[in-house]
């Protein structure tokens, strides 16, 4: 289930679908981490998908989700521009996007963008500490500045690689 449903699709166009492109992924093992419309020289249609448990997606897995996604699509043709249809896994980098991928991903290290400036940072790389009442808890990886702050003030957030 998502909770927040315009982070995770940021294609307005698609809102009517969200609810039966979720529920016939869900159904098939997997759950939709993104859907965004990438601009470049071809529009991009890309969904980010991972299985329900949380392990790793291969290719094939991927092909099947995109032919299912495609059928789905192409029954209401709301995305009257040409564009291409992209299904991938979230990557190492992957976006935090709802309140439990930050608690699953707590103790890692995250890039933070906020809507607002809070404590004279609007970006910032960040340990997730916690997260209480949908609230998370960062340690600035700078200063060591402890932010306790809601999930409306994060723009966008995805893990950082860190190689040992």
């Amino acid at each position: 289930m998502i909770n927040n449903v315009d982070k995770v699709f940021q294609v307005k166009e698609l809102e009517q679908l969200a609810p039966r492109l979720i529920e016939t992924i869900n159904i098939l093992g997997y759950r939709i981490v993104r859907v965004m419309m990438i601009e470049s020289s071809n529009k991009t249609l890309q969904f980010m998908i991972e299985r329900s448990d949380l392990t790793d997606i291969n290719i094939r897995e991927c092909v099947k989700l995109s032919k299912v996604i495609s059928e789905i699509l192409d029954e209401k043709d709301l995305i009257k521009e040409e564009y291409l249809l992209e299904v991938s896994s979230p990557g190492i980098e992957r976006p935090i996007i709802e309140y439990n991928d930050y608690k699953r991903f707590k103790g890692s290290m995250v890039n933070i963008k906020l809507v607002e400036k809070y404590n004279n940072k609007k970006k910032f790389n960040a340990y997730i500490k916690d997260c209480e009442d949908n609230q998370v808890t960062f340690v600035d990886d700078k200063d060591k500045e402890i932010m306790i702050l809601p999930l409306s003030l994060i723009s966008n957030a995805k893990l950082i690689y860190n190689e040992f």
